[in-house]
This record gives C-alpha cells, structure tokens and sequence, in this order.
C-alpha cells in the first residue's frame, strides 16, 4: 500500500502468498497458521467503465493502421469478436474457418472452447493473414520473421498504448476510465448490450462461466418494460 500498488496487484500478491503456505502445510514444511488467514483483503472497485464510441473506435483504428498493421489487425479481433488478448495470439491457421466464417477460441481463459462469428472486416483482414501452415500463429513477433520462424507474440505492443493515451487517455486519473486493450473487449460487449441483445447471448459470445459475469451490461440494455409498452402501442 505504501507503494502505491493497486488493490488488484495486492490482492494477487497477498493470494500467491496465501497459496504458498498452504503448499508448505500439506507438504510438511510449515507449522502453524498461515499467517495470510487474519489479513483483510482489499475492496476491488476495479470493473472498467469506460467503453467507445462508434466514432473513438474509428479513430482508434485509423491511428493504430498509420503505426503498425499487426497492432490494427489485433485490435480489430477484440473490438468486433471480443477476444481476449492472450485468446488472439493463440490463434492459429487452423483454428479458423473461412468457409463458415467462424474463428474456434480452444484454450480461453475458462478453460472452454468457443466459437466467434467472424463479419466482413474480420474474415478480409484474416484472410490477407492466412497462414502458410495450419498449426502457424496469425500473429508473430515482427522482429523474428526470419525462414522457419514462428515466433507468438506474449503481450500487447506498447504501441497500442502510446495511441490510446494520445487518443483518450491525457488527464484521466481512474484506472476504471482510462482506455486499455481489454477496452475492446468490453467495448464490444457494451455495443451489443446497446443492440438489446439478451444477455445470454452476450455471456455465450464473450466465453463467460456464469450469467452474474455478463450482469454488468445490463444496465446498458434497453428497458424490456419500455419496449413491451411500445408494442403494445403498436
């Protein structure tokens, strides 16, 4: 706390910490409580908040293809198929069907398989990527594309983070309103509360666990009463 980390990364540290005693006990190396137990967790307030606009998200993409295409290509995928970083640069020839329009999600976060519609923009910038090997990564690191590399990208160029505080970011203090990569993902999520779509069909395309997950675009959904009114008006 003194060193001003955010509630989440203490959080984690403090988890890890916990995990680790517990491992000491079972396996006969600690004696004791685990001295984590007694320790308060602190308050989370760290959902984001913010998403973008149909106009922000032009822009965003229009800036990030004058810098780099890989960057352009990436976001892309989060904005209009809500795929999770990690989920994208796992990605390989094979997991995409061109014929179907459908890109396969095999490792994401929670442990299932998914699948994600691809639309026009997606399937076009796809295949302008199309692997020479089925099992070749969409996305490998520019710097090592020598003959026979095939080297996947692990984190978000810093690049995209450059542009987005250009673009949005000057000023803005709450980590909850500022615009990260995941902001795609949420953003795309948010659009398609906009579009009163149900909110399973939100949690089924977003890849999460529960319902309670996808509650939070609720809010953003046109009101259900507002529009049984109007039906019956017409």
């Amino acid at each position: 706390i003194k060193e001003k980390k955010a509630p989440a990364t203490i959080t984690h540290c403090l988890k890890l910490y916990r995990q680790i005693f517990n491992k000491a006990v079972a396996w006969g190396l600690h004696q004791g409580n685990n001295p984590v137990k007694s320790v308060k967790m602190p308050t989370l307030e760290n959902q984001r908040e913010r998403f973008l606009s149909h106009d922000e998200a032009r822009l965003l993409l229009d800036e990030l293809k004058k810098v780099s295409e890989t960057i352009h290509d990436i976001a892309l995928l989060g904005l209009y198929c809500g795929m999770r970083a990690g989920e994208i640069f796992d990605l390989r020839g094979n997991d995409i069907d061109f014929t179907n329009g459908i890109i396969t999600i095999l490792n994401p976060k929670n442990k299932t398989t998914r699948k994600v519609d691809m639309n026009n923009t997606v399937k076009e910038m796809l295949l302008r990527r199309k692997t020479e090997k089925p099992t070749d990564y969409v996305f490998t690191k520019k710097n090592h594309k020598k003959e026979g590399s095939n080297d996947r990208i692990t984190e978000v160029s810093q690049t995209f983070a450059k542009v987005a505080d250009k673009l949005f970011n000057v000023g803005v203090k709450d980590r909850r309103q500022r615009v990260v990569f995941h902001t795609l993902r949420h953003t795309f999520a948010s659009w398609l509360a906009l579009n009163g779509e149900s909110l399973l069909t939100i949690k089924e395309l977003l890849g999460h666990k529960t319902l309670a997950m996808t509650q939070r675009y609720a809010h953003l959904m046109p009101s259900e009463k507002r529009r049984a009114i109007l039906r019956l008006e017409e």
